[in-house]
This record gives structure tokens, sequence and C-alpha cells, in this order.
């Protein structure tokens, strides 16, 4: 039996990894469920699960939720109740999906202390990669992937020999604006961002898949997750979202990985793994006739994704400075404080303007996010100005 904390259980991750835990009740116990201001559906959760403790992201909010569940679920707030439920809550295993760089504290203490960790939370691979493979080692505990790509790769380089490989190639569906004209996707809306083709997700990281910069947060995940340099990490488009990943292997071959575009697949790979268990998502159906699609990225319509490689390629702290700037502008974006092109172009600027240091520790990385932010909004203010 693993016993299971979740953080960012509100999130569309998080709910999928409950469905995932009631298909499992023999192998998996919720024993603590962490959310930021979703108060009304972590009491539903809670209710349902009956976790030991419960974190959110405010102090009203904990006071109001230790009022409807009554003395026997500890309740906790901020950071401090991130970590609680992930260091005092006996789980064994740890779901990360808290969106954005604020997750990487957590993540690192609860590698640290050896858990099994489950990252759904891409920004904390790319803001602090080195610092979580440092707590990796010095934990003894797991770091599995729970993003659909990144899982996939799991699964192809399961038992392989590194050397054997020559490139990873991820998939991206392209989004909402694949097809669309460069002029178009200069002016366009956050409802048209919001409408994304394929996959159900929160605003940010949709907004992220319409821009290309998930994709290009993802190529750093990888990087980081299996120790290979930008030029051994690909993006090739494939609207269908099916191959969710591919790996060249050096003696010319392919081997791809498909599956149903359901993010329980990879969330109860990596909370079962090594098991492969029947579980609540069908079979995928091959009588039915498919037709798959592939084609490069087109950098010059979705230059994020090239920032992206950038940052990768400069190291250090720059994937920080890349996130951080990204953060603030989707942020600004969805406020409608700036237009769908400003996001590449604050991020740019940023990147441009602070220099990356070396990362190796973590009051680096957050000094880093903090630089990156400052400058952000700076930007931003500036452009609101004109």
């Amino acid at each position: 039996m693993r016993k299971l904390a979740i953080l960012g259980s509100t999130g569309s991750i998080g709910t999928s990894a409950l469905e995932v835990a009631a298909a499992f009740p023999d192998r998996l116990e919720v024993t603590a469920l962490a959310a930021g201001r979703n108060r009304e559906l972590l009491r539903e959760q809670c209710r349902r699960f009956r976790p030991a403790l419960v974190s959110v992201g405010q102090e009203a909010d904990a006071r109001w939720l230790a009022g409807e569940l009554g003395p026997e679920i500890e309740v906790q707030w901020g950071l401090e109740g991130l970590e609680a439920c992930a260091l005092r809550s006996g789980a064994d295993t740890v779901l990360a999906s808290i969106v954005g760089a604020a997750g990487l504290s957590s993540t690192e203490a609860a590698l640290r202390a050896g858990r099994r960790v489950c990252v759904a939370n891409k920004e904390s691979l790319v803001v602090g990669g080195g610092l979580l493979r440092k707590a990796l080692a010095v934990g003894g505990g797991e770091l599995l992937p729970v993003d659909s790509e990144h899982a996939a790769l799991h699964q192809l380089l399961a038992g392989r020999d590194p050397a054997s490989v020559r490139e990873l190639r991820l998939t991206a569906s392209g989004g909402p604006f694949r097809e669309w004209p460069l002029d178009r996707i200069r002016a366009a809306t956050v409802e048209e961002a919001l409408n994304h083709p394929t996959w159900k997700m929160g605003p940010k990281i949709t907004v992220d898949s319409a821009t290309l910069m998930n994709k290009g947060l993802e190529v750093i995940e990888a990087s980081v997750l299996f120790g290979l340099g930008p030029e051994q990490v690909g993006v090739t488009v494939h609207p269908q979202s099916q191959v969710h990943a591919m790996v060249d292997f050096r003696d010319g071959s392919y081997q791809l990985q498909v599956c149903a575009n359901d993010m329980k697949l990879p969330i109860q790979y990596a909370l079962l793994f090594p098991d492969c268990l029947p579980g609540p998502v069908p079979p995928y159906d091959w009588e039915q006739a498919r037709a798959w699609s592939f084609e490069p990225p087109d950098l010059a319509r979705f230059p994020c994704l090239a920032l992206a490689f950038e940052a990768l390629r400069l190291g250090g702290t720059a994937p920080a400075l890349l996130n951080a700037a990204n953060e603030e502008a989707v942020a600004a974006f969805l406020s409608r404080a700036i237009g769908f092109w400003d996001i590449q172009a604050l991020n740019a600027e940023v990147l441009a303007r602070i220099p990356p240091e070396q990362a190796g520790e973590l009051a680096q990385v957050l000094d880093a996010d903090r630089r990156a932010r400052a400058c952000a909004q700076d930007w931003i203010r500036r452009r609101a100005g004109n």
C-alpha cells in the first residue's frame, strides 16, 4: 500500500490523480492533500478521502477549512503547509503538481527525505533541476515524471543503456494557433489562446501550449530527467496527440510510445511503477481508422520554443529566469494587461537583460526567480504606460 500526498489536489492533475487513487483503493491511500484557493473543492476531497493532513494557500482559508472538517484532519497553510504534507503526513509517495515555481521547495524537501516524487510540476525541474538531482542523490528516493511525454520517454528508456540513445523527441499538439498566419497569432485574444484543440488544462498551461512555451519547458525538463544536452532533445508537432514521445537509437531505429490522450495514464504509471495494471482509462482502440501527421515546429511563429532551447544552452539560472518571466507574462496576458505577442517579447527581454549565474543553491535559484519577476513586472508597467 502506497501512502500518497497530492500537492495541488484541486487542479486538473490533482483531480485526475484522485480518480486513479479511487480506482486502486488496495494500493493507494491518500494521506495528505494540498491546494491553493479552491477551498470548497478541497473540503469535498477531504470528506471523500479522509487524509490525515491538508494545506491551503492562505491562513484565512485554513481557519475556514478547519471549521468545516473538524479536529480529525490537521489543517496547515502556506509553504510550511506544503512541506508538512510532503514530510509529516506519513506519505511515501508525493505527487508534485503545484503550478509554477511555488512547488520547488516542497518537491526538493520530499526528494531529500527519500520519498518517491512524481513530478507533474515541470517548473520545479526547469527552475531547480540541478538542485532536485542533488536532493535525489542525498535522499536516495525516486523521481518519476508525470507529464505524458516524459512518462512516455521513461517507458521507452527503461532498462536501456544511455549510450544507445542518440536523441529524444517530444511531440507537441501545436496548440490552437498551429495553422494560423503570423499576423493573426500576434493579435490572438485570451479566449482564442484558451481554446486548446486536444487537452483540457488550467489557463496558465493552456496559454503556454498556445505559445509552445509549454513544450520548451518540457525540453528543459527532459534534459534534467534524462541527463541529455540540448542537441539531444527535439520537438515534433503531432496534432493528434496520440504519439507522446519518440526515442532515436544509435542503430538508426526509432521507438514510439502511443496511448490515449488522458492524463490518468501517466499519473497511474508514476504512482504504481513498476506495476502495469488495468485502470480507469480504456485500452487503445486499434479497430478505429486513424491518420497521424508529423511536422517540424515553426520557430518564427512560436519563438518561445526557441527561447527555451537558448535558456537550456545557457544553463545555470537561465531556465529559472525564463520560467519566472513567462509566469509573469502569462498572468499579465490573462488579465489583459498585455497582448499575446508581448509574451515572447517579455521573455526575450528578461533573458537578454539578466546574465545567468551558477545555480548551486536554492537561494541562488530563488534570487534569480525574484530578479526576473521584478524585471518582467517593470516591463509590463512600462508597456501599460505606452
